[in-house]
């Protein structure tokens, strides 16, 4: 699948050590970044502040200058509006595109995901979904996170790094 058809879909400056905003162009390349839900709605959607620089992060993923990991949980929280609007046909293509995209890897739960993700809430009082994508990452040897939840500044440590779309994030 190539970034144009997850287009058609629709219907760092430091801020802490580890914390980074995001511009795609300065990420380093020939690793792996975990992403939530929101870094596909960016996208997806056309936000906008923030669907540059989520298309300049996935067209980076596309080339295989860098990848990109998320957790199967994105498929249900990504689908409810298609689900909603009774639209199958959309639904099917969120799915088939997200699949197949080159470079993004989606992983289901399992039970060592599922163990990461509650110690990450008892430590880090992380909400589930959140916890779950976070795990994931992890579990995964993720870099980092990509996203604009500022929850996730919980888990900068030396060797995972989380860069906000906008510093703050909301």
């Amino acid at each position: 699948m190539r970034i144009g058809n997850l287009a058609r879909i629709r219907r760092g400056t430091r801020q802490i050590p580890g914390s980074m905003e995001l511009r795609p162009e300065r990420l380093p390349r020939g690793v792996s970044y975990g992403i939530n839900t929101v870094t596909l709605i960016y996208f997806l959607e056309r936000h906008p502040t923030f669907y540059h620089p989520a298309k300049r992060f996935f067209q980076l993923v596309e080339r295989g200058e860098i990848s990109a990991i998320v957790s199967s949980l994105v498929f249900s929280e990504l689908l409810v509006p298609a689900f909603r609007a009774n639209e199958q046909r959309r639904a099917n293509t969120i799915v088939r595109v997200l699949s197949n995209f080159p470079n993004l890897t989606v992983l289901p739960m399992s039970t060592p995901i599922s163990i990461a993700a509650a110690r990450l809430r008892a430590l880090h009082g992380l909400r589930t979904p959140d916890a779950i994508h976070a795990a994931t990452a992890v579990e995964a040897g993720a870099t980092g996170m990509i996203t604009n939840d500022k929850h996730f500044l919980k888990l900068v440590a030396p060797d995972f790094d989380v860069w906000l779309f906008r510093e703050g994030g909301p």
